[in-house]
């Protein structure tokens, strides 16, 4: 390609620029850089958010009630790979929501509009210097062409070297004019007094603006996409906290850590000091409603759902991390047998529900047999073997009744005569 060989329908910068946009603008095939172009879902921060395991963009999953989560799947698609990590989206927002207001804060606002106006001082000495450079390439171009409209025509000789020179300084003066123009072009341009008021007047309502229903998701990403260039998160699949870092407009880069709702007790850091804690608060006698009073002002937390704990929270956990040393219910009319159980007893072994377990029981896929008195107990039987298959159905995804093993976990095996 030979560039300014023909007259240019747009300048070689606005190519550029055009490229770039179309590149950032595509869905499918993004680039490494590429962030995408605003979506019409209520997700903030779609096509910012990056992978901290691999680097890959995150995609964006609702679910039914229009809540975002956030999920790196690249590799699982291209590659078959295992998912690298998945988050809930709002956390993650709200704590976005409020750096982004901070940095627009008026004091914050405040110290930029300052760094602009020293900024601009700048751009004007440097402005100065450019000039100083093109009125000295006027004059040496000037004084060429004197020189050679002096010189004798019959000399021909000194009259073809003073033409090479002036035609020399002609060129050097055009390139300097041209790169004085991209110069220009590139300098931010300078806010007048009553601007930069405005500015700071618009800053005391932009948490107003931003929670205004009249402001669409598309408004707020764009928004946000002038101010973030990348957010990377790395979200360990064992911890309930995650690591976020903001890569700012202008070069800038914050970090910070953010604790997300989990699936499961056993993925919060402080599991252990709460199993604890809870366990140490039955022994004292106190009631599940002041245990989950006391759990709420030490500072613990459910892992999702709900941001605290009350009465019936605190029961469902201690009947699922009972200690195995507790004292074992009184017999009635008949001994266990050999690998029999208590209905209760295997279900609390189990970490199972009990409606879950006596649907199992109807459904014929655990055995057991009922005391022959009024209102008898069931007794299930179970060895080695029944409760590993039990803890592998208990395990199985909810389209386990698809796969072709679900026949081998439905099928209890025969005791013999219980």
């Amino acid at each position: 390609m030979i560039r300014d060989a023909c007259p240019a329908y747009i300048a070689w910068e606005q190519y550029q620029s055009n490229r770039r946009r179309i590149a950032e603008n595509q869905v499918r095939g993004l680039a490494a850089a590429a962030i995408g172009p605003v979506r019409e879902g209520p997700a903030l921060l779609g096509g910012l958010l990056r992978c901290g395991k691999c680097g890959r963009r995150m995609t964006v999953r609702y679910d039914d009630q229009r809540r975002p989560r956030y999920t790196c799947t690249r590799g699982t698609w291209d590659y078959g790979q295992p998912s690298c990590q998945s988050l809930a989206g709002r956390p993650l927002e709200a704590l976005v929501r409020q750096q982004m207001l901070t940095v627009l804060s008026p004091a914050t606002l405040e110290l930029s509009l300052q760094a602009a106006q020293d900024i601009q001082q700048e751009r004007a000495t440097l402005d100065r210097h450019w000039r100083l450079r093109l009125e000295r390439a006027g004059y040496d171009a000037d004084h060429a062409a004197r020189q050679y409209h002096a010189v004798d025509p019959e000399n021909r000789l000194v009259a073809r070297e003073l033409e090479s020179q002036w035609e020399q300084k002609l060129v050097a003066r055009r390139t300097l004019e041209e790169e004085y123009d991209r110069f220009s072009r590139q300098r931010p341009p300078q806010l007048s007094a009553v601007e930069q008021d405005q500015v700071r007047v618009l800053t005391r309502d932009i948490p107003t603006l931003w929670d205004s229903p009249h402001t669409t998701a598309a408004d707020r990403q764009t928004i946000i996409r002038h101010l973030v260039e990348q957010i990377t998160v790395h979200a360990p699949a064992d911890s309930d906290h995650a690591d976020l870092t903001i890569r700012w407009a202008g070069g800038f880069v914050s970090q910070h850590r953010l604790r997300r709702p989990v699936a499961r007790y056993q993925q919060l850091d402080d599991f252990d000091q709460l199993l604890a804690r809870l366990l140490e608060l039955r022994d004292q006698k106190h009631t599940s409603r002041q245990i989950a009073h006391q759990l709420n002002r030490e500072g613990f937390h459910p892992p999702k759902r709900r941001a605290t704990f009350n009465a019936q929270v605190v029961r469902a956990l201690i009947s699922r991390h009972r200690p195995s040393t507790h004292r074992p219910r009184a017999m009635t009319t008949d001994s266990l047998r050999e690998h029999e159980w208590w209905f209760a007893d295997l279900a609390r072994h189990l970490q199972l529900p009990q409606p879950t377990l006596y649907s199992w029981l109807r459904r014929g896929w655990v055995r057991g047999r009922q005391l022959p008195i009024a209102g008898g107990r069931w007794v299930l039987w179970a060895d080695h073997d029944e409760l590993d298959r039990l803890r592998r159905l208990h395990r199985c995804p909810k389209t386990w009744h698809n796969q072709p093993q679900a026949a081998d976990l439905t099928r209890p095996k025969d005791p013999g005569s219980i």
